[in-house]
């Protein structure tokens, strides 16, 4: 499954790459997140409550920066395991960030996420919606924070 956007933001591209390296304040938007853990630069584990249809369970995940090129381009490999169903959790995800005009950021994200077991089952359209939902109000925390520091 494939997901791609586009998140503008109201603030310079330098601060919205400090921003996503600062574990405490990128933690901070994610929904669901109950826990996280520095295991070192490139590597967080963590704990995140989610509903995809009728199913809630939590996922813990190790996520790794896999490549970085400052203030522009990362790519992150995420993997992860439901609780309750036992269902698998793979992603690789590209961020890149653009700085079309002065003090306006355009972060650009494409993630490819692979799903095994019984949350698969229950079909793209439901854990499509689901992710667009959270990436959704992600989008508006990360722009509560960074637009307000920016002013």
């Amino acid at each position: 499954m494939n997901f791609e956007g586009k998140i503008e933001i109201a603030a310079p591209g330098k601060r919205a790459w400090d921003f996503l390296l600062d574990v405490d304040e990128f933690s901070s938007c994610m929904p669901g997140l109950e826990k996280i853990t520095k295991i070192d630069d490139r590597t967080f584990d963590g704990v995140i409550s989610a509903s995809v249809g009728p199913i809630s369970g939590k996922f813990t995940f190790r996520a790794t920066i896999l490549e970085s090129k400052p203030p522009e381009e990362m790519q992150v490999r995420a993997e992860g395991k439901d609780s309750v169903t036992g269902s698998n959790l793979s992603a690789g995800i590209a961020i890149r960030l653009r700085e079309p005009v002065a003090s306006h950021t355009e972060l650009s994200y494409h993630a490819n996420v692979e799903i095994k077991g019984r949350l698969a089952i229950l079909g793209d359209m439901i854990v499509r919606a689901t992710a667009l939902l959270l990436v959704e109000e992600f989008a508006r925390r990360v722009r509560s924070k960074l637009e307000g520091a920016s002013v």
